[in-house]
């Protein structure tokens, strides 16, 4: 998911635990949101820490449906935050390699 800011390119590298907590097919479309550009990467990266919150309370993936309405409820409101979520201190940040 290449993304050129000031003629440098950026590749976001999902996380071991992001792998693991989002299915395939909600990697790929966090990486064709990504690549679009189509949701704000801070909107993204809240959608991911969510998805990952979640898929960690129910012990399984979260699927592609899944992840597009935690994009949409934080699209709608930006404060949303799944209840009782420390996803921020889940796995190290987020990967962005140039």
């Amino acid at each position: 998911m290449p993304k050129r800011t000031n003629n440098t390119l950026f590749r976001r590298v999902l996380h071991d635990m992001e792998r693991r907590y989002l299915s395939p097919d909600a990697q790929g479309r966090v990486y064709r949101y990504m690549m679009t550009e189509e949701v704000p990467r801070e909107i993204m990266e809240r959608a991911i820490h969510e998805a990952v919150s979640l898929g960690q309370l129910k012990n399984s993936a979260v699927d592609a449906s899944l992840l597009d309405a935690l994009v949409a409820a934080l699209l709608d409101d930006r404060s949303f935050e799944i209840p009782g979520n420390a996803s921020e201190n889940i796995y190290p940040s987020s990967s962005w390699i140039s």
